[in-house]
């Protein structure tokens, strides 16, 4: 797990507003919304998290690409 405290968040990829958005629940309501990348990576079609423990997100242009998302250095 590469991102210990985002355990249980969900990840969505908001395509409209070309951001990845972060929400941590507290039973089935919303208690934080994070909206990160914000027009860095362009229109996230999918985010993915994988075996490995990174966060892969698609992007949703013709030539788009499949970003892997790592912890920022300390």
């Amino acid at each position: 797990d590469r991102f210990p405290r985002w355990r249980g968040d969900l990840f969505v990829g908001a395509l409209r507003d070309q951001m990845l958005v972060r929400l941590r629940f507290d039973g089935e309501k919303v208690r934080k919304e994070e909206r990160l990348l914000k027009n860095e990576l362009g229109r996230i079609r999918d985010v993915r998290s994988g075996p490995d423990g990174y966060l892969y997100l698609l992007t949703d242009a013709r030539d788009g690409v499949i970003a892997r998302l790592e912890p920022a250095a300390r």
